[in-house]
């Protein structure tokens, strides 16, 4: 029986850097290498979402899209997982009213949801300055 050749690829598939902001509780910007055409606009934003799981829930996530997005998204090569937080407040959900808010400004600004999430959460009172909101959606767009 012949023997099998093992190959290894060049280049890292996903690589974890650790962070400051990383907790078991925050939201998490997929982000593409190359801009996505929306309504009003392109963006690299393909998905907005929450650690409803746990910390180790963007790494899974990324895994996830990756798969759904480098079958359909002609030119799509890398995805980068981007992490938002904000303070805590006591008895309150914050990283969900920001995961609203961040979700509610992009489809404000191109008029639709980024393209892999599929339920809009019902928008949460303004917590957040709307323009640090345009800030965070805008770096992904064209300048």
């Amino acid at each position: 029986m012949q023997r099998l050749k093992i190959k290894i690829s060049k280049m890292s598939l996903l690589t974890v850097t650790r962070s400051p902001q990383w907790n078991d509780k925050m939201v998490y910007i997929l982000a593409a290498n190359k801009y996505i055409e929306y309504q009003n606009g392109r963006s690299r934003i393909i998905y907005i979402g929450t650690t409803k799981k746990g910390a180790g829930r963007p790494a899974a996530s990324a895994v996830n899209k990756a798969s759904q997005v480098f079958g359909k998204l002609h030119g799509v090569k890398t995805i980068e997982v981007h992490i938002a937080t904000c303070r805590p407040r006591k008895a309150m959900q914050t990283w969900k009213y920001l995961e609203s808010a961040l979700l509610d400004t992009f489809r404000n600004r191109h008029f639709e949801l980024p393209r892999y999430n599929k339920v809009r959460p019902k928008p949460k009172g303004g917590l957040f300055r709307y323009s640090a909101l345009v800030k965070i959606v805008g770096q992904f767009d064209p300048r």
